[in-house]
């Protein structure tokens, strides 16, 4: 389970850098860092950008759940909506309104393994959202436990899974539906 003073806690500097060297090698070109509060990274020339998060499973972990998730939290990106409401209920302007956002999930804590999911994709299933009531106890807010979920065999076909080499460079990782 995830510790949620840990997750809030986190500074993710050292994982916003390691995946624009990732988006780098991937020909994407003039990535800015986003602010604290801002998408991760940003290519404002294009609007297209890619939010990060570092998770502490890894594929069983969807396997076993069936599906695929990412925070609701960060929804905002990728519905059509001019405005969000934050944590304390305030409504802000949504600034990523038309903007093209992958996202992108590190499975483990040395940065060497990531699963990059394309904004196409998420938006296909922004509403399919999933309640996580194990994780009530320590998540005791609703929205904390929500989740956008891509289902585990769609998610298997179209999330691009990455394992990065001791020589630096980014291997491309298949996997088979052997149930086709």
């Amino acid at each position: 389970m995830v510790n949620r003073l840990e997750a809030l806690s986190h500074i993710d500097t050292e994982d916003r850098k390691v995946t624009k060297e990732f988006l780098e090698q991937n020909k994407w070109f003039g990535i800015q860092m986003g602010g604290k509060w801002d998408l991760d990274l940003e290519v404002h020339e294009f609007k297209r950008g890619c939010d990060v998060e570092k998770i502490n499973y890894g594929m069983d972990r969807f396997k076993s759940h069936n599906h695929f998730r990412i925070p609701v939290r960060k929804q905002k990106y990728w519905n059509n909506s001019t405005t969000y409401v934050a944590k304390d209920n305030s409504i802000w302007p949504n600034r990523y309104k038309g903007w093209y956002v992958d996202y992108i999930q590190f499975l483990n804590n040395d940065l060497d393994e990531l699963l990059w999911y394309d904004y196409k994709l998420i938006r296909e299933y922004i509403n399919n959202l999933y309640t996580d009531n194990s994780l009530k106890k320590e998540w005791n807010i609703e929205s904390e436990r929500t989740f956008i979920t891509i289902p585990y065999e769609v998610g298997l076909e179209r999330i691009k899974h990455y394992k990065k080499m001791q020589d630096g460079k980014w291997w491309s990782i298949t996997h088979t539906n052997k149930q086709k």
